[in-house]
């Protein structure tokens, strides 16, 4: 059967969304789910950490190199890789019963969204002629966005009647429908340019922030002065020297020297990877307070996270039109002052349901305040033909402040519920059974709900458990407001756009 070139270009444009939009639902569906696998699998938070770290990471350490390889080899098919690997990662975190599984299944997830991210927009660029090529960047941002918005919602409907596996079962049919449309009606290229990949860089870099991030996430449990921390912070310190070194020798460096001397680029990254970080802390801890010490249900801890992700969908264009009108540095400064402001009501303030309430309202609006506008200042700076090199550099280095921000606040959170447990954990761990295991206690001691449903709600060491829980939750948003100021910091020393 014969199909018009007007159909077949909206099956393709809605298979590379799609692909897109799965993609990004599943990081706001496994955050809605965080304290229900954490419940059914036993699992710390520290592994609940490694989860949407593993992610990070493999999402952030190839990500310059994707488009690269799509250029060499052809895009859809780098797409289609991407896809097929997501569809294997579905169907690990499905089937898993181990929390093991859940964190390998994240870094499959952070793999495949580092070839379908770039690669989407490439191929979207594709579909529309040289014109048109504003229409597709914008087409972009609606999937993006529209993902992020559906997200907690879809997975607070899902946990509500069925288990968290169909958080990702629900993706298998999604992924396996973009799969058979990008493979059939989305054209390939017929030419493709010679590979030039930087593959020691790569593996350079992934040494680097791999033994950054496990050295800081897993000081507070191996002890800061033991020889494997020790270990990895010296790893890390070579590998980041011997980085520098060849990037400075390199014809083709994966981070332009240049552009880290452009003020308006640097300055715009730097509080972006802060943004990022705020809404990556901020969507792991919210879900776990709401579940884990308030009792929400999966359901209503969605509804609240709709306040964060809503923001986004609704107000991009607006707030587009805004940064033509008046620059990036007045709407970031705002969206950093609204950020502020939340972070000190969940840091200081009596959490309820209207601090929180609001507190979420006030990140989702400083989110569509800041990124877009730093995004669009960054790339308005360089010239067109290393528009993508920039593009690929600014992304990973959002994807760098997210899971630093991450791995940094799982510190203080988890070295101050130890401080507030400590004078009491013999009692503590009396109170459980003397079988359990270490893990299996700190999933408890970090689980008010849990415990009040395992020893009764007049339990002698809820009260601490509470107060201990709520003490982490407070101080990793103190560790954001310090991050704050810093990204304000950062953006008053932005050069004036010009006009």
């Amino acid at each position: 059967m014969h199909m018009q070139p007007s159909s077949k270009k909206a099956l393709a444009i809605g298979g590379i969304g799609l692909g897109l939009i799965v993609l990004g639902m599943i990081w706001s569906l496994v955050n809605t789910a965080l304290a229900s696998i954490q419940k059914d699998l036993l699992a710390s938070v520290l592994q609940l950490q490694w989860m949407m770290n593993c992610f990070g990471i493999s999402l952030c350490v190839p990500l310059l190199t994707m488009g690269k390889l799509g250029d060499a080899h052809g895009r859809k098919k780098i797409y289609l890789c991407g896809l097929i690997i997501a569809l294997f990662a579905s169907g690990i975190g499905g089937f898993a019963t181990r929390i093991e599984f859940l964190i390998a299944c994240m870094g499959l997830f952070g793999l495949a969204g580092s070839m379908i991210l770039p690669l989407s927009q490439a191929l979207l660029v594709h579909q529309f002629p040289e014109s048109k090529k504003g229409k597709a960047v914008a087409l972009w941002s609606i999937f993006a966005s529209l993902s992020l918005a559906c997200g907690p919602i879809v997975g607070g409907l899902i946990l509500n009647w069925l288990t968290w596996h169909w958080i990702y079962w629900i993706d298998i049919p999604l992924i396996a429908l973009a799969i058979v449309i990008v493979y059939f009606f989305v054209d390939g290229e017929k030419e493709f340019q010679k590979p030039h990949c930087n593959w020691i860089g790569v593996g350079l870099l992934a040494l680097i922030v791999g033994s950054l991030i496990m050295g800081i996430m897993q000081g507070p449990t191996w002890g800061w002065t033991s020889p494997f921390i020790i270990a990895l912070f010296a790893l890390w310190l070579i590998s980041l020297a011997i980085f520098i070194l060849l990037e400075q020798k390199s014809t083709m460096p994966l981070f332009r020297r240049d552009l880290f001397s452009n003020r308006s680029f640097l300055l715009s990254a730097i509080p972006n990877g802060c943004t990022i970080g705020f809404l990556w802390v901020s969507v792991f801890t919210i879900p776990l307070y709401l579940q884990n010490r308030l009792r929400f249900s999966p359901l209503e801890t969605g509804f609240y996270l709709l306040f964060i992700t809503l923001p986004v969908f609704v107000f991009s264009f607006t707030v587009s039109q805004w940064y033509h009108k008046w620059g990036a540095k007045p709407l970031m400064l705002t969206g950093y002052s609204l950020f502020l402001v939340a972070f000190l009501l969940q840091a200081f303030a009596t959490l309820n349901y209207w601090t929180l309430g609001l507190g979420c309202l006030m990140i989702g609006c400083g989110w569509v305040l800041t990124w877009g506008p730093s995004i669009a200042n960054s790339l308005s700076s360089i010239p067109h033909h290393i528009a993508g090199i920039a593009s690929g550099m600014f992304t990973t280095l959002q994807e760098l402040g997210a899971i630093l921000s991450l791995a940094l606040a799982g510190v203080f959170f988890r070295t101050t519920q130890k401080h507030h447990l400590q004078p009491h954990i013999e009692l503590i761990r009396a109170s459980f059974d003397a079988s359990q295991s270490e893990t299996t206690l700190d999933s408890l001691l970090s689980n008010p709900a849990a415990v009040e449903q395992l020893l009764g709600p007049d339990a002698s060491v809820l009260p601490w458990i509470n107060k201990a829980f709520e003490a982490s939750y407070k101080v990793s948003f103190q560790f954001l407001l310090g991050s704050c100021i810093v990204a304000i910091l950062l953006t008053n020393l932005l050069p004036k756009q010009k006009k």
